[in-house]
């Protein structure tokens, strides 16, 4: 189920649902945050099933949810100015309408 939950020494934000796929990687994107990328079950598509923060550097939700807000709407604005409703970008639009509902 998506949102955010809080680990013992990571803030993890659910993008979807990890028995979708079948295979996990970790990539790390620098400055205390990674994603996990899953390939979906019965393809050759990975997509990203999660994004990990360190909570060194991410103290509370609301420094995780500034991130998201941050990354995530660029990428809904490249969306809306190209009109590129692909599969890939409707998912981020997804995951940016999914952070607006945290708390």
């Amino acid at each position: 189920m998506p949102g955010l939950e809080e680990g013992v020494t990571v803030w993890r934000y659910r993008v979807q649902d990890p028995d979708r796929f079948d295979k996990f990687r970790v990539k790390d994107l620098g400055n205390g945050v990674k994603i996990t990328l899953g390939r979906v079950k019965g393809t050759d598509r990975w997509e990203i099933q999660n994004y990990m923060f360190d909570k060194e550097r991410f103290k509370d939700r609301e420094s995780v949810r500034k991130w998201l807000e941050q990354h995530l709407k660029s990428e809904a604005q490249l969306l809306l100015d190209f009109r590129a409703f692909n599969e890939m970008r409707r998912r981020f639009l997804r995951a940016f309408i999914e952070i607006a509902r945290i708390d």
